[in-house]
């Protein structure tokens, strides 16, 4: 039988520079914090994460922004995007856009939209529909010269929206009409390779309004973490990356739900619905899935050594690299399917190690 892979969503991920990350190390000493894994368990953050994090290696935006905001950082210095004497914007003078973006490849992509923001009583905001995938500080960068270049020094990066990925920017009244008349016009059609679509100005709306959707799945986590989320239904929710260690969702449904990279770690997790569910490279070690629906699931990467899975249905998930060991409910006839899609069984290992060594 052919197992399809689920769909899943693409993310943007961030990494903290050199600079940022010393900056970080010197915070959690003046915040009084004794260790990353107490900083992890204080923020709900899998300790993966963190670890990540600390260690420059990519991690999505919401799990990034929530780290600096722990430590009382900018997630903008941390990232490189707002450092000091950034490199020179670039100029318009003997250029076209084209050459601005030049070398850059394009490729088929969903539409992104960037937004243009106000924090200050002078400045306006707008919305520019671009066609891309922009996931590295380093096109921010790039593409926040090119703005600048096109209207106005004022322009600055300041945030990234969940979503269509919404890159939030500010600027002054005078620079944003002039970039949105430049977009109008045709003449700033492309950003670092990405098709600029339209421009909008967009009404006033607050800092905490904008940051409402990584709000609301922080405190659906914590909700979860304390006990209130027993058999609720958290159908396609956003969980990704969290701290669900030993929490209790037994019969609840998470169909479709994105939990990759999450710490479900002992979890309670018999009955519950996780069909085609995002589970890459969570930790799923000692949870207790018997019973589960993990029919589509992506589980590639995923941690299940010690999972109880008696009666769970993984027909159809994908399982490459998933690590399974001593799992209750797993007979021979499935652990040989599974190996066969890619799982790794470590005690099938370790067994087939002693049979080759010599006594």
């Amino acid at each position: 039988m052919k197992y399809c892979s689920p769909k899943i969503k693409k993310k943007v991920t961030i990494i903290a520079t050199p600079k940022g990350l010393e900056k970080a190390e010197k915070a959690l000493i003046r915040l009084g914090i004794e260790s990353k894994s107490n900083l992890a368990k204080s923020l709900l953050i899998g300790r993966s994460t963190v670890t990540k994090f600390f260690q420059s290696k990519p991690i999505q935006l919401d799990s990034f922004k929530r780290i600096c905001d722990g430590l009382k950082l900018d997630w903008r210095e941390i990232a490189g995007i707002a450092e000091e004497n950034q490199s020179e914007p670039l100029t318009t003078n003997n250029s076209s856009s084209s050459e601005l973006v030049e070398g850059v490849e394009q490729g088929q992509a969903p539409r992104r939209e960037v937004t243009v923001i106000d924090k200050q009583s002078q400045t306006i905001k707008a919305s520019i529909v671009l066609e891309g995938d922009i996931d590295s500080a380093e096109n921010l960068k790039f593409i926040q010269s090119i703005l600048r270049a096109y209207s106005g020094d004022s322009i600055n990066i300041i945030d990234i929206q969940p979503g269509s990925i919404r890159l939030i920017v500010e600027g002054s009244p005078e620079d944003i009409e002039r970039l949105r008349s430049r977009i109008k016009s045709g003449e700033l059609h492309q950003l670092r390779g990405f098709p600029v679509q339209d421009i909008e100005i967009l009404r006033e709306k607050s800092e905490d309004d904008q940051n409402n959707e990584f709000d609301q799945k922080w405190r659906l986590v914590e909700q979860i973490a304390t006990g209130r989320a027993v058999g609720r239904d958290l159908k396609d929710a956003d969980l990704s990356d969290a701290d669900l260690s030993d929490a209790n969702l037994i019969y609840g449904n998470l169909s479709g739900a994105d939990l990759s990279g999450a710490d479900l770690s002992g979890a309670q997790l018999s009955y519950v619905y996780l069909n085609d569910a995002d589970l890459r490279a969570a930790d799923l070690s000692g949870a207790d899935l018997s019973g589960a629906d993990l029919s589509g699931a992506h589980l590639r990467s995923a941690d299940l050594r010690g999972a109880h899975l008696r009666d769970a249905n993984l027909i159809g998930a994908e399982v490459r690299n998933a690590r399974f060991e001593n799992n209750p409910g797993i007979d021979e006839s499935m652990k040989r399917d599974l190996i066969k899609r890619g799982a790794i069984f470590e005690d099938f290992l370790w067994d087939r190690y002693k049979s080759l060594t010599p006594s």
